[in-house]
């Protein structure tokens, strides 16, 4: 498989009155076309500092980041990000919202416009592109920032803890849709989660960090050998439970 994303000897320290924090060290992985990896360990070992690094938000202390063989400083083009929450503005109406990164970007022509259009509809959600985020359900909100995402044509989507905000029985379902939408567009995806479950169920790899300093302790690669794969047929797979409690005994070292 074709490489999309490198990570090499990523570091970060921090500088305070009286000593320096080593956050993450010496951190490799590699990424594939169309893959979908996970990130997973303790509280405080820097899985969200690591994805602000690859999304160009925070400058690292060493290392490189590569995207398709070309080195990236700061923030590109190829990289979509979606946080934990989904940062819609209320005030404007759901068509308005998903074209707010184009007009950022200033590409809001005919030819982006009509791309947004076509991914509501694809998605089900261009009879509410008048409507309020406030007339959304939390998982119909989730969807509008993917698109919003998307809109700008992304190679690469990071997510931070992107499904924390739902309720349990809301976050499955979304979790559901979301990578529904990210394989049938072929974007590949890098998240950072605490739940084990929602990497497993979603992931082709999952990356377990060590305590801090953070570095890569395992990878693990997923493959639950079925057809037309999703999130929920994941869950129910007897590998499910082999693989949550390989993951779970992982982080628990960590203790």
């Amino acid at each position: 498989m074709e490489k999309i994303l490198e990570v090499k000897n990523i570091s970060k320290k921090y500088q305070n009155k009286e000593s320096e924090i080593l956050a993450i060290n010496n951190v490799n992985f590699r990424i594939n076309k169309g893959e979908f990896v996970s990130i997973i360990g303790p509280s405080g070992c820097g899985k969200s500092t690591l994805l602000s690094i690859i999304a160009g938000l925070e400058e690292k202390t060493t290392g490189e980041i590569y995207i398709e063989g070309k080195r990236v400083d700061g923030i590109s083009s190829e990289i979509g990000y979606m946080l934990q929450r989904d940062c819609l503005l209320e005030w404007r109406n759901i068509f308005s919202n998903t074209t707010f990164g184009l007009e950022v970007k200033g590409i809001k022509d005919e030819s982006s416009l009509k791309h947004v259009e076509d991914l509501l509809k694809k998605y089900n959600l261009y009879d509410f592109k008048n409507k309020y985020p406030s007339e959304l359900s939390g998982g119909m909100r989730q969807r509008v920032a993917l698109i919003r995402t998307l809109a700008i044509k992304p190679k690469i989507l990071l997510l931070d803890e992107a499904f924390s905000a739902l309720d349990y029985q809301t976050r499955i379902m979304v979790t559901n849709d979301i990578y529904k939408i990210l394989k049938k567009e072929k974007i590949t995806a890098l998240i950072v989660t605490h739940d084990i479950s929602e990497a497993i169920s979603m992931s082709d790899r999952v990356l377990v960090l060590s305590k801090r300093p953070g570095t890569i302790k395992d990878i693990h690669k997923i493959d639950f050998e079925i057809d037309n794969r999703t999130p929920l047929n994941c869950r129910e797979s007897p590998k499910f439970s082999k693989y949550f409690n390989t993951l779970w005994k992982e982080l628990k070292i960590d203790d």
